[in-house]
Protein backbone atom coordinates (compact mmCIF):
# COMPACT_ATOMS: atom_id res chain seq x y z
CA UNK A 1 0.00 0.00 0.00
CA UNK A 2 1.59 3.42 -0.69
CA UNK A 3 2.09 5.93 1.88
CA UNK A 4 0.13 8.50 0.26
CA UNK A 5 -2.54 6.66 0.03
CA UNK A 6 -2.42 5.60 3.18
CA UNK A 7 -1.83 8.85 4.81
CA UNK A 8 -5.16 9.85 3.44
CA UNK A 9 -6.87 7.19 4.32
CA UNK A 10 -5.84 7.72 7.63
CA UNK A 11 -6.59 11.15 7.58
CA UNK A 12 -10.07 10.79 6.13
CA UNK A 13 -11.39 8.12 8.80
CA UNK A 14 -9.65 9.65 11.64
CA UNK A 15 -11.81 12.78 10.49
CA UNK A 16 -14.87 11.11 10.02
CA UNK A 17 -14.60 9.52 13.47
CA UNK A 18 -13.78 12.64 14.87
CA UNK A 19 -16.74 14.57 13.50
CA UNK A 20 -19.36 11.83 15.34
CA UNK A 21 -17.81 12.11 18.15
CA UNK A 22 -17.98 15.55 18.46
CA UNK A 23 -21.91 15.64 16.99
CA UNK A 24 -22.73 13.71 20.17
CA UNK A 25 -20.78 15.96 22.51
CA UNK A 26 -21.60 19.06 21.23
CA UNK A 27 -25.16 17.75 20.91
CA UNK A 28 -25.38 17.76 24.29
CA UNK A 29 -22.96 20.17 25.77
CA UNK A 30 -25.55 22.70 23.17
CA UNK A 31 -28.68 21.44 24.96
CA UNK A 32 -27.54 21.52 28.76
CA UNK A 33 -26.44 24.94 27.91
CA UNK A 34 -29.83 25.85 26.25
CA UNK A 35 -31.56 24.84 29.53
CA UNK A 36 -29.10 26.49 32.25
CA UNK A 37 -29.05 29.40 30.03
CA UNK A 38 -26.45 31.11 32.22
CA UNK A 39 -23.07 32.83 32.60
CA UNK A 40 -21.44 30.64 35.59
CA UNK A 41 -19.98 33.19 37.52
CA UNK A 42 -22.12 36.70 36.94
CA UNK A 43 -25.94 34.56 36.89
CA UNK A 44 -24.85 31.20 37.80
CA UNK A 45 -28.25 29.97 37.99
CA UNK A 46 -30.06 27.30 40.46
CA UNK A 47 -28.97 26.33 43.58
CA UNK A 48 -30.76 23.02 44.30
CA UNK A 49 -29.53 19.31 43.97
CA UNK A 50 -27.54 16.10 45.66
CA UNK A 51 -24.79 14.28 45.68
CA UNK A 52 -20.93 14.25 44.96
CA UNK A 53 -19.34 16.90 47.65
CA UNK A 54 -22.81 17.67 49.40
CA UNK A 55 -22.89 15.24 51.91
CA UNK A 56 -26.90 14.86 53.04
CA UNK A 57 -27.39 16.41 50.01
CA UNK A 58 -30.69 19.05 49.42
CA UNK A 59 -31.52 22.63 49.08
CA UNK A 60 -28.28 24.61 49.84
CA UNK A 61 -28.16 28.08 52.00
CA UNK A 62 -26.10 30.50 50.27
CA UNK A 63 -22.99 32.06 52.58
CA UNK A 64 -23.92 35.48 54.02
CA UNK A 65 -22.34 38.75 51.65
CA UNK A 66 -21.84 37.11 48.81
CA UNK A 67 -23.39 37.35 44.80
CA UNK A 68 -24.54 34.00 44.18
CA UNK A 69 -25.53 30.69 44.90
CA UNK A 70 -22.22 28.32 45.80
CA UNK A 71 -22.96 25.88 42.68
CA UNK A 72 -21.91 28.63 39.86
CA UNK A 73 -20.73 26.47 36.59
CA UNK A 74 -23.14 24.98 34.31
CA UNK A 75 -22.89 21.86 32.23
CA UNK A 76 -19.53 22.54 29.98
CA UNK A 77 -17.21 20.89 27.51
CA UNK A 78 -13.77 21.56 28.94
CA UNK A 79 -10.40 22.01 26.84
CA UNK A 80 -7.12 20.30 27.91
CA UNK A 81 -4.38 22.59 28.06
CA UNK A 82 -1.45 21.75 26.28
CA UNK A 83 0.33 20.97 29.21
CA UNK A 84 -2.51 18.45 30.38
CA UNK A 85 -2.42 16.84 27.07
CA UNK A 86 1.36 16.16 27.70
CA UNK A 87 0.72 15.35 31.06
CA UNK A 88 -1.64 12.77 29.82
CA UNK A 89 0.49 11.50 27.28
CA UNK A 90 3.56 10.64 29.80
CA UNK A 91 1.83 7.14 31.48
CA UNK A 92 1.52 5.93 27.92
CA UNK A 93 4.46 6.89 26.17
CA UNK A 94 7.28 7.91 28.67
CA UNK A 95 9.10 10.74 29.60
CA UNK A 96 10.99 11.32 26.44
CA UNK A 97 7.70 11.54 24.28
CA UNK A 98 6.50 13.90 26.60
CA UNK A 99 9.23 16.45 26.57
CA UNK A 100 9.46 16.22 22.93
CA UNK A 101 5.98 17.15 23.08
CA UNK A 102 6.53 19.66 25.30
CA UNK A 103 9.49 21.28 23.13
CA UNK A 104 7.67 21.31 20.06
CA UNK A 105 4.78 23.16 21.04
CA UNK A 106 6.33 25.38 23.46
CA UNK A 107 4.82 24.97 26.33
CA UNK A 108 5.94 26.91 29.01
CA UNK A 109 7.23 25.27 32.36
CA UNK A 110 4.67 25.27 34.63
CA UNK A 111 6.24 27.95 37.39
CA UNK A 112 5.55 30.13 34.12
CA UNK A 113 2.01 28.50 32.48
CA UNK A 114 -0.50 31.03 31.96
CA UNK A 115 -3.19 31.69 34.73
CA UNK A 116 -5.66 30.57 34.72
CA UNK A 117 -5.11 27.64 32.07
CA UNK A 118 -7.31 28.40 29.12
CA UNK A 119 -6.39 32.30 30.29
CA UNK A 120 -4.05 32.37 27.04
CA UNK A 121 -6.10 33.26 24.49
CA UNK A 122 -9.55 34.44 24.12
CA UNK A 123 -10.95 31.33 22.43
CA UNK A 124 -11.10 29.51 26.15
CA UNK A 125 -12.11 26.06 25.85
CA UNK A 126 -12.36 25.83 21.86
CA UNK A 127 -10.28 25.05 19.35
CA UNK A 128 -9.32 26.84 16.71
CA UNK A 129 -6.78 26.31 13.60
CA UNK A 130 -3.39 26.60 14.98
CA UNK A 131 -4.47 24.70 18.08
CA UNK A 132 -6.19 22.23 16.15
CA UNK A 133 -2.64 21.73 13.63
CA UNK A 134 -1.17 21.05 16.69
CA UNK A 135 -2.86 19.03 18.08
CA UNK A 136 -3.30 16.76 15.41
CA UNK A 137 0.68 16.89 14.98
CA UNK A 138 0.77 14.87 18.72
CA UNK A 139 -1.96 12.81 17.71
CA UNK A 140 -0.32 11.73 14.33
CA UNK A 141 3.08 11.54 16.30
CA UNK A 142 1.17 9.20 18.52
CA UNK A 143 0.42 6.67 16.08
CA UNK A 144 3.84 6.89 14.63
CA UNK A 145 5.58 5.54 18.28
CA UNK A 146 2.86 2.81 18.17
CA UNK A 147 3.66 1.72 14.61
CA UNK A 148 7.46 2.23 15.28
CA UNK A 149 7.46 0.22 18.60
CA UNK A 150 4.38 -1.94 18.10
CA UNK A 151 5.25 -5.31 19.83
CA UNK A 152 6.14 -3.31 23.32
CA UNK A 153 3.21 -1.33 22.92
CA UNK A 154 0.46 -3.46 21.80
CA UNK A 155 1.95 -6.74 23.82
CA UNK A 156 0.19 -8.67 20.69
CA UNK A 157 2.42 -11.71 19.69
CA UNK A 158 3.73 -12.40 16.01
CA UNK A 159 1.81 -12.63 13.97
CA UNK A 160 -0.59 -9.80 15.44
CA UNK A 161 -4.21 -11.04 14.80
CA UNK A 162 -7.09 -8.34 14.14
CA UNK A 163 -8.52 -9.71 17.72
CA UNK A 164 -5.35 -8.72 19.23
CA UNK A 165 -5.20 -5.12 17.49
CA UNK A 166 -8.55 -4.54 17.95
CA UNK A 167 -8.72 -5.07 21.96
CA UNK A 168 -5.33 -3.11 22.21
CA UNK A 169 -7.31 0.01 20.43
CA UNK A 170 -10.44 -0.97 22.59
CA UNK A 171 -8.23 -0.76 25.90
CA UNK A 172 -6.32 1.83 24.72
CA UNK A 173 -8.77 4.25 23.95
CA UNK A 174 -10.56 3.64 27.39
CA UNK A 175 -6.87 4.83 29.31
CA UNK A 176 -7.14 7.88 26.89
CA UNK A 177 -10.31 8.80 27.37
CA UNK A 178 -10.46 8.26 31.24
CA UNK A 179 -13.74 6.26 31.05
CA UNK A 180 -14.86 2.81 29.33
CA UNK A 181 -16.29 3.26 25.99
CA UNK A 182 -19.80 3.19 24.90
CA UNK A 183 -20.91 0.83 22.14
CA UNK A 184 -20.62 3.67 19.40
CA UNK A 185 -16.99 5.07 20.04
CA UNK A 186 -16.39 1.44 19.79
CA UNK A 187 -17.40 0.87 16.51
CA UNK A 188 -16.28 4.28 15.50
CA UNK A 189 -12.98 3.43 16.24
CA UNK A 190 -12.64 0.00 15.23
CA UNK A 191 -14.12 1.55 11.74
CA UNK A 192 -10.60 3.08 11.45
CA UNK A 193 -8.86 -0.09 11.63
CA UNK A 194 -11.31 -1.81 10.07
CA UNK A 195 -11.10 0.74 6.46
CA UNK A 196 -7.25 0.55 6.44
CA UNK A 197 -6.62 -2.74 7.12
CA UNK A 198 -9.27 -3.77 4.43
CA UNK A 199 -8.55 -5.67 1.36
CA UNK A 200 -9.29 -2.59 -0.97
CA UNK A 201 -7.02 -0.56 0.98
CA UNK A 202 -4.10 -3.00 1.44
CA UNK A 203 -3.15 -1.57 4.98
CA UNK A 204 -1.43 -3.74 7.10
CA UNK A 205 -2.37 -4.86 11.29
CA UNK A 206 0.16 -2.49 12.53
CA UNK A 207 -0.74 0.42 10.05
CA UNK A 208 -4.63 -0.33 10.97
CA UNK A 209 -3.56 0.21 14.94
CA UNK A 210 -1.16 3.68 14.07
CA UNK A 211 -4.59 4.62 11.72
CA UNK A 212 -6.64 3.97 15.25
CA UNK A 213 -3.88 5.38 17.72
CA UNK A 214 -3.87 8.83 15.62
CA UNK A 215 -7.94 9.03 15.70
CA UNK A 216 -8.03 8.32 19.76
CA UNK A 217 -5.74 11.24 20.43
CA UNK A 218 -7.52 13.64 17.46
CA UNK A 219 -10.85 12.65 19.09
CA UNK A 220 -12.87 15.10 21.61
CA UNK A 221 -13.24 12.44 23.71
CA UNK A 222 -9.13 12.51 24.58
CA UNK A 223 -9.16 16.52 23.61
CA UNK A 224 -11.45 17.77 26.35
CA UNK A 225 -13.48 16.72 29.73
CA UNK A 226 -17.31 16.79 29.54
CA UNK A 227 -18.72 17.86 33.01
CA UNK A 228 -22.31 16.89 32.12
CA UNK A 229 -23.76 14.60 34.70
CA UNK A 230 -25.86 12.42 34.93
CA UNK A 231 -28.96 14.21 33.42
CA UNK A 232 -29.97 17.71 32.52
CA UNK A 233 -31.01 18.58 36.29
CA UNK A 234 -28.54 20.37 38.84
CA UNK A 235 -26.54 17.53 40.44
CA UNK A 236 -23.29 15.64 40.43
CA UNK A 237 -20.91 14.93 37.94
CA UNK A 238 -20.42 12.01 37.03
CA UNK A 239 -17.93 8.83 38.97
CA UNK A 240 -15.74 9.54 35.81
CA UNK A 241 -16.12 13.00 34.88
CA UNK A 242 -15.04 13.63 39.13
CA UNK A 243 -12.02 11.12 38.75
CA UNK A 244 -10.74 13.54 35.78
CA UNK A 245 -11.89 16.88 37.18
CA UNK A 246 -9.92 16.02 40.75
CA UNK A 247 -6.85 15.10 38.91
CA UNK A 248 -6.30 17.49 36.50
CA UNK A 249 -7.03 19.85 39.57
CA UNK A 250 -4.35 18.08 41.42
CA UNK A 251 -1.70 16.79 39.51
CA UNK A 252 -2.96 18.16 36.07
CA UNK A 253 -2.62 14.87 34.58
CA UNK A 254 -5.13 12.08 33.44
CA UNK A 255 -6.96 10.03 37.37
CA UNK A 256 -4.50 7.32 38.28
CA UNK A 257 -6.09 3.85 38.66
CA UNK A 258 -7.11 3.82 42.22
CA UNK A 259 -10.00 7.22 40.99
CA UNK A 260 -10.89 4.94 38.13
CA UNK A 261 -11.08 2.06 39.95
CA UNK A 262 -13.36 4.44 42.52
CA UNK A 263 -15.46 6.02 39.02
CA UNK A 264 -15.93 2.38 38.26
CA UNK A 265 -17.22 1.34 41.92
CA UNK A 266 -19.63 4.53 42.22
CA UNK A 267 -17.38 5.20 45.47
CA UNK A 268 -16.55 9.01 44.49
CA UNK A 269 -19.89 9.66 45.86
CA UNK A 270 -19.51 11.10 49.67
CA UNK A 271 -16.95 13.74 51.19
CA UNK A 272 -15.40 10.72 52.95
CA UNK A 273 -15.24 9.24 49.29
CA UNK A 274 -13.75 12.42 48.02
CA UNK A 275 -11.42 13.29 50.58
CA UNK A 276 -9.63 9.86 50.91
CA UNK A 277 -8.59 10.34 47.25
CA UNK A 278 -7.93 13.53 47.67
CA UNK A 279 -5.36 13.11 50.99
CA UNK A 280 -3.52 10.10 49.05
CA UNK A 281 -2.64 12.30 46.15
CA UNK A 282 -1.96 15.30 48.73
CA UNK A 283 0.70 13.13 49.59
CA UNK A 284 2.49 12.87 46.06
CA UNK A 285 5.38 14.87 45.03
CA UNK A 286 3.67 15.38 41.24
CA UNK A 287 0.63 17.11 43.23
CA UNK A 288 2.94 18.90 45.52
CA UNK A 289 4.57 20.07 42.32
CA UNK A 290 1.42 20.91 40.80
CA UNK A 291 0.08 22.87 43.42
CA UNK A 292 2.83 24.77 44.41
CA UNK A 293 3.28 25.97 40.90
CA UNK A 294 0.06 27.03 40.49
CA UNK A 295 -0.03 29.61 43.50
CA UNK A 296 3.49 30.63 42.25
CA UNK A 297 2.16 31.13 38.60
CA UNK A 298 -1.05 33.31 39.95
CA UNK A 299 1.28 35.72 41.60
CA UNK A 300 2.98 36.78 37.95
CA UNK A 301 6.32 36.77 39.62
CA UNK A 302 7.43 35.16 36.29
CA UNK A 303 7.41 38.42 34.87
CA UNK A 304 10.67 39.69 36.71
CA UNK A 305 12.34 37.60 34.59
CA UNK A 306 11.95 40.32 31.48
CA UNK A 307 11.90 43.00 33.63
CA UNK A 308 13.82 46.09 32.77
CA UNK A 309 15.58 48.52 34.83
CA UNK A 310 17.28 51.11 34.30
CA UNK A 311 19.94 53.28 35.57
CA UNK A 312 21.63 50.85 37.59
CA UNK A 313 24.98 48.80 37.38
CA UNK A 314 25.16 45.55 35.81
CA UNK A 315 26.49 44.07 38.52
CA UNK A 316 23.84 45.52 41.23
CA UNK A 317 20.66 44.20 38.69
CA UNK A 318 21.21 41.58 35.47
CA UNK A 319 19.87 38.35 34.12
CA UNK A 320 20.90 36.34 37.12
CA UNK A 321 19.78 38.59 39.63
CA UNK A 322 16.53 38.63 37.61
CA UNK A 323 16.44 34.39 38.35
CA UNK A 324 17.82 34.36 41.39
CA UNK A 325 14.75 36.71 42.65
CA UNK A 326 12.43 33.95 40.56
CA UNK A 327 14.15 31.43 41.91
CA UNK A 328 13.69 32.73 45.71
CA UNK A 329 9.61 33.87 45.62
CA UNK A 330 9.35 29.99 44.12
CA UNK A 331 11.16 28.57 47.20
CA UNK A 332 9.34 30.78 49.64
CA UNK A 333 6.38 29.66 48.41
CA UNK A 334 7.00 26.20 48.40
CA UNK A 335 8.00 26.45 52.09
CA UNK A 336 5.13 28.20 53.13
CA UNK A 337 2.36 25.77 51.67
CA UNK A 338 4.11 21.89 52.66
CA UNK A 339 6.00 22.77 55.54
CA UNK A 340 3.96 22.92 58.74
CA UNK A 341 2.77 26.42 58.18
CA UNK A 342 -0.71 27.83 57.79
CA UNK A 343 -1.67 29.77 54.36
CA UNK A 344 -1.83 33.62 56.12
CA UNK A 345 2.00 32.92 55.80
CA UNK A 346 2.57 34.01 52.23
CA UNK A 347 1.78 37.47 53.91
CA UNK A 348 3.50 37.05 57.57
CA UNK A 349 6.47 34.21 56.92
CA UNK A 350 10.05 35.94 57.39
CA UNK A 351 11.88 32.71 56.52
CA UNK A 352 13.15 32.60 52.77
CA UNK A 353 16.03 30.90 50.86
CA UNK A 354 18.83 33.18 49.62
CA UNK A 355 21.73 33.31 47.77
CA UNK A 356 24.91 35.57 47.47
CA UNK A 357 23.62 37.71 44.48
CA UNK A 358 20.39 38.27 47.09
CA UNK A 359 22.25 38.41 50.10
CA UNK A 360 23.16 42.44 49.88
CA UNK A 361 20.05 43.47 48.31
CA UNK A 362 18.55 41.81 51.44
CA UNK A 363 21.04 43.42 53.79
CA UNK A 364 21.59 39.75 55.17
CA UNK A 365 25.18 37.66 55.54
CA UNK A 366 25.39 35.35 52.65
CA UNK A 367 24.13 31.20 53.86
CA UNK A 368 26.64 28.86 54.45
CA UNK A 369 24.52 25.86 55.79
CA UNK A 370 21.51 24.05 54.11
CA UNK A 371 22.31 25.06 50.97
CA UNK A 372 20.93 23.48 47.74
CA UNK A 373 22.55 22.68 44.42
CA UNK A 374 21.67 26.61 43.52
CA UNK A 375 23.51 27.98 46.49
CA UNK A 376 20.21 29.30 48.17
CA UNK A 377 19.75 28.53 51.76
CA UNK A 378 17.64 29.16 54.46
CA UNK A 379 17.64 32.96 55.99
CA UNK A 380 15.79 34.60 58.37
CA UNK A 381 15.04 38.05 56.64
CA UNK A 382 14.98 41.40 58.41
CA UNK A 383 12.47 43.01 60.56
CA UNK A 384 11.08 45.15 57.58
CA UNK A 385 10.53 42.25 55.39
CA UNK A 386 7.22 39.69 55.68
CA UNK A 387 6.01 37.77 53.52
CA UNK A 388 5.24 37.82 49.55
CA UNK A 389 4.24 41.58 49.61
CA UNK A 390 7.65 42.42 50.58
CA UNK A 391 9.87 39.91 48.33
CA UNK A 392 12.29 41.20 45.88
CA UNK A 393 10.57 39.34 42.84
CA UNK A 394 6.70 40.43 43.58
CA UNK A 395 8.29 44.19 43.72
CA UNK A 396 10.80 43.84 40.97
CA UNK A 397 8.16 42.02 39.07
CA UNK A 398 5.65 45.29 39.40
CA UNK A 399 8.59 48.06 38.36
CA UNK A 400 8.91 50.46 35.75
CA UNK A 401 12.25 50.91 34.49
CA UNK A 402 13.53 54.04 35.82
CA UNK A 403 11.01 53.84 39.22
CA UNK A 404 9.03 52.07 41.17
CA UNK A 405 5.42 52.60 40.80
CA UNK A 406 2.94 52.98 44.13
CA UNK A 407 -0.23 52.52 41.30
CA UNK A 408 0.96 49.39 39.58
CA UNK A 409 2.30 47.83 42.96
CA UNK A 410 -1.41 48.55 44.61
CA UNK A 411 -3.34 47.33 41.86
CA UNK A 412 -1.04 44.33 41.57
CA UNK A 413 -1.84 43.59 45.88
CA UNK A 414 -5.34 44.24 45.15
CA UNK A 415 -5.74 41.42 42.54
CA UNK A 416 -2.70 38.84 42.66
CA UNK A 417 -3.01 39.18 46.24
CA UNK A 418 -6.47 39.81 47.28
CA UNK A 419 -8.53 39.14 44.17
CA UNK A 420 -10.23 41.62 43.71
CA UNK A 421 -11.66 43.26 40.86
CA UNK A 422 -9.23 46.09 39.19
CA UNK A 423 -10.96 49.42 37.44
CA UNK A 424 -9.96 49.68 34.02
CA UNK A 425 -8.01 52.50 32.93
CA UNK A 426 -10.65 55.11 32.37
CA UNK A 427 -9.53 56.23 28.45
CA UNK A 428 -12.03 58.92 28.00
CA UNK A 429 -9.95 60.83 30.88
CA UNK A 430 -6.20 59.90 29.37
CA UNK A 431 -5.24 63.66 28.31
CA UNK A 432 -6.25 65.00 31.69
CA UNK A 433 -4.65 62.10 33.67
CA UNK A 434 -1.29 62.59 31.98
CA UNK A 435 -2.21 66.76 31.87
CA UNK A 436 -1.94 66.04 36.36
CA UNK A 437 0.82 63.57 35.77
CA UNK A 438 3.01 66.38 34.15
CA UNK A 439 2.35 69.26 36.89
CA UNK A 440 3.10 66.67 39.70
CA UNK A 441 6.40 65.69 38.77
CA UNK A 442 8.03 66.99 41.31
CA UNK A 443 5.73 66.00 44.46
CA UNK A 444 6.37 62.84 46.41
CA UNK A 445 4.76 59.49 45.48
CA UNK A 446 2.55 60.46 49.24
CA UNK A 447 1.41 63.78 48.33
CA UNK A 448 0.45 62.59 44.72
CA UNK A 449 -1.56 59.75 46.25
CA UNK A 450 -3.13 62.56 48.50
CA UNK A 451 -4.21 64.10 45.84
CA UNK A 452 -5.63 61.21 44.27
CA UNK A 453 -7.86 60.25 47.04
CA UNK A 454 -9.14 64.04 47.18
CA UNK A 455 -9.85 65.05 43.84
CA UNK A 456 -11.73 63.82 40.76
CA UNK A 457 -11.13 62.05 38.10
CA UNK A 458 -9.26 59.50 40.65
CA UNK A 459 -10.72 59.26 43.96
CA UNK A 460 -13.52 57.51 42.55
CA UNK A 461 -10.72 54.17 42.17
CA UNK A 462 -7.12 55.02 43.95
CA UNK A 463 -8.37 55.05 47.44
CA UNK A 464 -9.21 51.25 47.03
CA UNK A 465 -5.77 49.85 45.79
CA UNK A 466 -2.95 53.17 46.34
CA UNK A 467 -2.60 51.99 50.32
CA UNK A 468 -1.00 49.13 49.44
CA UNK A 469 1.28 50.73 47.06
CA UNK A 470 2.00 53.19 49.65
CA UNK A 471 2.65 50.99 52.65
CA UNK A 472 5.56 49.06 50.51
CA UNK A 473 7.13 52.93 49.59
CA UNK A 474 10.51 51.46 51.27
CA UNK A 475 11.08 49.20 48.77
CA UNK A 476 13.26 50.65 45.93
CA UNK A 477 12.30 49.23 42.11
CA UNK A 478 14.74 46.33 42.79
CA UNK A 479 13.09 45.86 46.45
CA UNK A 480 16.05 47.26 48.32
CA UNK A 481 15.33 48.54 51.81
CA UNK A 482 15.43 52.63 52.14
CA UNK A 483 13.93 55.61 53.98
CA UNK A 484 14.36 58.07 51.71
CA UNK A 485 13.37 58.33 48.50
CA UNK A 486 15.07 59.60 45.64
CA UNK A 487 14.89 63.00 46.00
CA UNK A 488 16.67 62.54 49.59
CA UNK A 489 12.68 63.58 50.77
CA UNK A 490 11.57 60.84 54.38
CA UNK A 491 9.45 58.05 53.08
CA UNK A 492 6.44 57.95 55.21
CA UNK A 493 4.48 54.49 54.59
CA UNK A 494 2.15 54.61 56.82
CA UNK A 495 -1.56 54.01 55.64
CA UNK A 496 -5.47 53.49 56.31
CA UNK A 497 -5.85 50.41 54.96
CA UNK A 498 -9.08 49.41 52.34
CA UNK A 499 -12.16 47.79 54.04
CA UNK A 500 -11.30 44.86 52.06
CA UNK A 501 -8.51 44.43 54.63
CA UNK A 502 -10.07 45.48 57.86
CA UNK A 503 -9.70 49.68 57.44
CA UNK A 504 -6.70 49.40 59.63
CA UNK A 505 -4.32 51.92 59.81
CA UNK A 506 -0.70 50.03 59.18
CA UNK A 507 2.42 52.17 59.81
CA UNK A 508 4.78 49.76 57.11
CA UNK A 509 4.69 46.87 55.20
CA UNK A 510 5.06 44.45 57.50
CA UNK A 511 1.75 45.91 59.61
CA UNK A 512 -0.19 45.80 56.16
CA UNK A 513 1.16 42.22 55.45
CA UNK A 514 -0.34 41.50 58.86
CA UNK A 515 -3.62 43.00 58.43
CA UNK A 516 -3.92 41.05 55.35
CA UNK A 517 -3.49 38.25 56.99
CA UNK A 518 -6.12 38.69 59.87
CA UNK A 519 -8.18 39.62 57.55
CA UNK A 520 -8.65 36.34 55.95
CA UNK A 521 -8.66 38.01 52.95
CA UNK A 522 -5.37 36.59 51.44
CA UNK A 523 -6.78 32.95 52.92
CA UNK A 524 -9.40 33.81 50.95
CA UNK A 525 -8.11 34.83 47.71
CA UNK A 526 -5.42 31.78 47.64
CA UNK A 527 -8.97 29.35 47.98
CA UNK A 528 -10.44 31.71 44.44
CA UNK A 529 -7.32 30.87 42.67
CA UNK A 530 -8.11 27.33 43.39
CA UNK A 531 -10.98 27.53 42.00
CA UNK A 532 -10.47 29.82 39.22
CA UNK A 533 -7.48 26.92 38.50
CA UNK A 534 -9.40 24.08 39.22
CA UNK A 535 -12.54 25.36 37.09
CA UNK A 536 -10.14 26.35 33.85
CA UNK A 537 -12.16 29.86 34.46
CA UNK A 538 -11.03 33.52 34.19
CA UNK A 539 -11.21 34.30 37.51
CA UNK A 540 -13.09 33.18 40.33
CA UNK A 541 -14.51 36.30 42.36
CA UNK A 542 -13.32 36.35 45.92
CA UNK A 543 -17.26 37.99 46.47
CA UNK A 544 -19.02 35.14 44.87
CA UNK A 545 -20.97 32.40 47.11
CA UNK A 546 -18.25 29.58 45.59
CA UNK A 547 -15.26 31.37 46.85
CA UNK A 548 -17.14 32.18 50.24
CA UNK A 549 -18.53 28.58 50.81
CA UNK A 550 -14.71 27.63 50.30
CA UNK A 551 -13.47 29.70 52.70
CA UNK A 552 -15.88 29.20 55.44
CA UNK A 553 -15.00 25.39 55.37
CA UNK A 554 -11.73 26.41 55.49
CA UNK A 555 -11.85 28.84 58.71
CA UNK A 556 -13.27 25.51 60.44
CA UNK A 557 -9.67 23.86 59.32
CA UNK A 558 -6.32 24.33 61.08
CA UNK A 559 -5.71 26.37 57.82
CA UNK A 560 -3.13 24.86 56.44
CA UNK A 561 -3.10 24.79 52.54
CA UNK A 562 -3.77 21.51 52.23
CA UNK A 563 -6.93 22.04 53.81
CA UNK A 564 -7.77 24.96 51.59
CA UNK A 565 -6.99 22.65 48.71
CA UNK A 566 -9.40 19.82 50.48
CA UNK A 567 -11.85 22.62 51.16
CA UNK A 568 -11.81 23.18 47.34
CA UNK A 569 -11.47 19.86 46.21
CA UNK A 570 -14.83 18.81 48.33
CA UNK A 571 -16.93 22.16 47.64
CA UNK A 572 -20.25 21.85 45.16
CA UNK A 573 -19.15 24.24 43.30
CA UNK A 574 -16.35 21.80 41.98
CA UNK A 575 -18.34 18.62 42.13
CA UNK A 576 -21.69 19.78 40.95
CA UNK A 577 -22.66 21.20 37.75
CA UNK A 578 -26.30 23.52 37.44
CA UNK A 579 -28.82 22.21 35.29
CA UNK A 580 -31.74 23.82 33.83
Amino acid sequence: MKASKLRWDQLRVTQGAWAVSLLALTSLAACTAEVSGKDPIKNPGTTGGNGAGGGSGGSMTAPQDCDGPEIAMPKRLIRLSFNQIASSLRPVFGEAFAKDVVTNNSIPPTTQRTFPPLGDTSEGSTYIDSKWQSSEAIAEKAGDFVFKNFAAVTACPAPTTADCAKAFLVKHAEGAYRRPLTDREKTSLLQVYTEVTAATAGGTVEQGVQAGVRAIYDAPEFLYRTEFGADTKTGPLTPYELASQLSYFLTDGPPDAPLLAAAAANKLSTDVDIGAHVDRLLALPATKANLQDTVFASYGIARVLAVVVDGLPADVFNNGVAASMFRESQLFINNVLWNGGVVSDLATSRKSFINKQLAPLYGVPVPTTGLDADGFGPVDLPENRSGILTSAGFLTSRSRPDQQSVVGRGLSVNDAILCQSNPAFPDNLAAQIKMLSAMQTNLSERERATYRASNAPCLGCHPSFDPYGLALENFDLIGRFRTMDAEGRPIDASVTLPAVVGGKAAMNAVEAGKALAESGALSSCVGAKLLTYALAETGVSGKSCASKAVANSFANSDHSFSALVRAVALSKTLTQRTGG
